[in-house]
């Protein structure tokens, strides 16, 4: 069984190794991350809001 992962898990460390690497690839997910954490912080305020308000 290792045998056969070994090969699949050189590829996951690599393409992880390239993401942290690659700058404009983290500040991008970080960005998305940003923008729609945000987003949904505001639904999610609405929401309570609208819940207390009832």
């Amino acid at each position: 069984m290792a045998d056969r992962l070994g090969p699949n898990m050189e590829d996951v460390r690599g393409i992880v190794e390239e993401f942290f690497y690659d700058d404009g690839m983290l500040g991008t997910v970080l960005a998305f991350a940003l923008v729609f954490g945000m987003a949904a912080l505001v639904v999610l305020s609405m929401v309570l809001l609208a819940g207390l308000l009832a």
